[in-house]
């Protein structure tokens, strides 16, 4: 599905919270309101899909497997909110978009047709703690070049229908979920680091991404990931990862992953 002259377009969707249930209560209604939200965050990675969408309905499987994207979160999309996603060509193979609910622009980002080649180097694998023993967040536990535990799992076309309906998307542009999303596999992004270290409600809040091939229905994951950088930002703790996906050795997508992982309401709640 090839689309030869972009135009722009217009996409308006009712948000989802898929997140209710998550161990990073930053999503939950009840622990947002104490840090000025109204409500429980719709997950970034959920935000994300709404805005790949568009490269994907313009490209199809050519982005899928050689694509670039780029996202960034201003401020939170609730559950239920009406929500517009819009794109506009940058030139014949390049877009920008941006997601805006309750009048806010709540995302921005862009995306060209062809990304980034896979990376020559290999990150090394590491052990994933048990879940009981992953250490607190902090800048020891996350230090700048450290090998984070690898992460492991299956794709199956069963789980990628579900991801794809709670996101909004179109089923067939991913051959009725044989094939993963780009969000799917970016939620990883967000798993790894989750299952390393203990966090407390923690943002998501930027990420980049260079598609290599596609990721097929009973096909194996694994998802490398190396800490970047991880700094004080106006009284946020922030962590920057690098992430490999593979599949039996081949490069499934690349990224690097923003997060603040204490934000500076909890940290002031702790002094």
């Amino acid at each position: 599905m090839t689309q030869t002259s972009l135009i722009s377009t217009t996409r308006t969707l009712i948000a989802f919270n898929t997140a209710t249930a998550s161990e990073n209560k930053i999503h939950d209604d009840a622990v947002a309101s104490r840090f000025g939200f109204t409500g429980g965050l719709v997950p970034g990675v959920d935000v994300f899909a709404y805005l790949a969408h568009e490269p994907m309905a313009a490209w199809g499987r050519d982005w899928l497997a050689g694509g670039h994207m780029r996202a960034r979160f201003y401020k939170p999309v609730y559950d239920g909110d009406s929500t517009t996603v819009t794109s506009a060509p940058d030139g014949p193979d390049a877009m920008s978009f941006a997601v805006s609910a309750r009048g806010d622009t709540c995302a921005t980002g862009s995306a060209r047709r062809t990304g980034s080649h896979a990376p020559t180097a290999l990150l090394e694998t590491g052990a994933m703690p048990a879940m009981e023993s992953r250490p607190p967040a902090s800048q020891a536990s996350l230090k700048v070049g450290q090998t984070l535990g690898t992460l492991r799992e299956r794709y199956t076309r069963a789980e990628g229908l579900e991801h794809i309906a709670a996101v909004r998307d179109d089923a067939t542009l991913y051959d009725d979920g044989r094939i993963a999303n780009a969000a799917w596999l970016l939620r990883r992004a967000n798993y790894v680091l989750a299952e390393n270290v203990k966090l407390g409600p923690w943002i998501h809040v930027e990420s980049a991404i260079d598609m290599h091939s596609m990721l097929h229905d009973g096909e194996d994951l694994e998802v490398r990931a190396v800490v970047a950088d991880n700094v004080d930002t106006k009284g946020h703790l922030m962590v920057v990862l690098d992430v490999q996906m593979l599949t039996a050795g081949r490069h499934v997508m690349s990224c690097r992953h923003w997060a603040i992982y204490e934000p500076r309401q909890v940290r002031d709640a702790h002094s």
